[in-house]
C-alpha cells in the first residue's frame, strides 16, 4: 500500500496533526523523494550501460547532469589505449562542447592516488599530494574543483574534472552524491566500451583489425545476397615496406604506417569499413560499392598516400602503394575466403606490373583501375 493510501486511513487522519508535528510526515516524504531519486538513478544508469561509444556515454551524461545542475567546464580524459597511452580530451563549457589544444602523454603517475580516493574527490587534495605531477598544470586549465577517477581491472583509464557549477554556489552534498554515484556507472560504461574497442581495433593504428574485418566482410556477403546488392574490398600493401626498413629503421616504418593510417581514415566515405590487416597490409570494405566506385575509391587512395609525407626526425619519409580491387556479386556466391584471394591476386598484378598502382578482378581478368573508370 503507497503512502498516499495509507494518508486516507482513519486513523491516520484521526491523528494527522500529531503525525505532522512529531516529523514523521517529513520524514516519510523525504523517503518517498529518496526512492523516487533512486528510481531515476537506475534508468539513468541502465540507458548509460547501453550505450556502444565514448561520445554516446558522455552525451547522455551531459543530459542527464543538464536537468540536475550545469558545471562551467567538464572534461573528460580518457586513456583509449590500454596497452599503450592514446589519451584523448573531451571538454565542454556551459554543457557544449569545445575544441582544446591541452595535451596529456600519460596518466600512470595518478594510478596510486586514485588507488586510495576511488571515488569523488576535491581537486585540492588531488593537487595537494601530486603537486609536482606533469599533469597538473594542464589540469588547472579546466579549473576543477571535483575530480573522478575511471578505474578498472587494467588501471586508470581516464579522469573526469567537474568545475564549479554555473551559478558559483557550491556543490551540495546531495549533487556529489549523486555525482559519485552516476559516475560510478559511467566508468563502467566507459571500460567496457574501450575494452570492445580494444578488441576490435590495432592499437598502433587504431584502425580495425583483421579479424573484425572478417566478421564485417562475412555480415555484408550475407546482406548482399539477401538484397541482391554489389559491394567491393580493397587490399592495399606498402611497396618495398622490407627494404624502406632495412634503409631507416623499424621506428620510422611504424611512423609512417601510423601516418598512412589517418590518411586513409580521412579519405574513406562514412560507412566503410577500414583495417589493419597485418604488417603493412591495409583492407577496405565499401559497402554497397560496384566495380567503377571501387577502382575510383582505390584510385583516391593511391593518389592520397602517393602525396603523404612523414616528418621523422627531421627526414621527410614517402611511400607509395599497391592495391588489388574485388567486387562481390550474388550470383557468384563466394565466400570472404575466395572474395579476398581475388582482392589479392589483383594485388600481386598491381605490384607484378610496376607497383603504385590499382588493378581490378574482374571474372578471370584483372584491369588497371584507370583504364576501367573509362569504360
Amino acid at each position: 500500500m503507497t503512502w498516499e493510501e495509507n494518508v486516507k486511513n482513519p486513523l491516520i487522519l484521526k491523528n494527522y496533526d500529531l503525525f505532522r508535528e512529531s516529523g514523521i510526515l517529513n520524514f516519510v516524504e523525504a523517503l518517498q523523494e529518496d526512492n523516487k531519486a533512486q528510481d531515476s538513478l537506475l534508468e539513468e544508469a541502465y540507458e548509460i550501460i547501453r550505450q556502444e561509444s565514448i561520445e554516446e556515454v558522455i552525451d547522455l551524461i551531459i543530459e542527464f547532469l543538464s536537468d540536475k545542475f550545469i558545471p562551467s567546464k567538464l572534461t573528460f580524459i580518457l586513456n583509449e589505449g590500454i596497452m599503450v597511452n592514446r589519451i584523448k580530451i573531451l571538454s565542454y563549457e556551459n554543457m557544449k562542447s569545445v575544441e582544446t589544444d591541452a595535451e596529456i602523454r600519460s596518466l600512470e603517475g595518478m594510478e596510486r592516488f586514485f588507488r586510495n580516493h576511488s571515488g569523488t574527490t576535491s581537486f585540492l587534495i588531488l593537487e595537494n599530494e601530486l603537486s609536482n605531477s606533469e599533469n597538473m598544470d594542464t589540469f588547472r586549465r579546466f579549473n576543477p574543483e571535483i575530480v573522478v577517477p575511471v578505474l578498472g581491472i587494467s588501471g586508470l583509464y581516464g579522469v573526469i574534472l567537474f568545475a564549479p557549477k554555473v551559478l558559483g554556489e557550491e556543490y551540495s552534498a546531495k549533487e556529489i552524491a549523486y555525482i559519485d554515484r552516476l559516475m560510478h556507472f559511467t566508468s563502467i560504461a566507459i571500460q567496457n566500451t574501450i575494452h570492445y574497442e580494444h578488441s576490435v581495433k590495432d592499437p598502433k593504428t587504431n584502425l580495425y583489425n583483421h579479424n573484425f574485418f572478417i566478421h564485417r566482410v562475412n555480415e555484408q556477403i550475407a546482406r548482399s545476397s539477401r538484397i541482391r546488392t554489389p559491394f567491393s574490398i580493397i587490399i592495399m600493401d606498402i611497396d618495398k615496406f622490407k627494404k624502406f626498413n632495412d634503409s631507416y629503421g623499424h621506428l620510422a616504418g611504424d611512423e609512417v604506417i601510423i601516418s598512412l593510417a589517418k590518411v586513409l581514415y580521412k579519405t574513406i566515405r562514412e560507412g566503410d569499413i577500414l583495417s589493419r590487416f597485418g604488417g603493412e597490409e591495409f583492407t577496405v570494405l565499401l559497402p554497397y560499392a560496384g566495380r567503377k566506385e571501387a577502382c575510383l575509391a582505390s584510385e583516391r587512395f593511391r593518389k592520397a598516400i602517393e602525396d603523404m609525407e612523414t616528418d621523422y626526425q627531421g627526414t621527410i619519409l614517402k611511400v607509395t602503394v599497391s592495391l588489388g580491387i574485388a567486387s562481390y556479386n550474388y550470383l557468384e556466391n563466394l565466400d570472404e575466403n575466395n572474395l579476398l584471394k581475388r582482392a589479392d591476386t589483383a594485388l600481386y598484378q598491381s605490384k607484378k606490373t610496376g607497383r603504385n598502382k590499382s588493378s581490378f578482378y574482374k571474372s578471370g581478368l584483372l584491369q588497371h583501375a584507370e583504364g576501367f573508370e573509362k569504360e
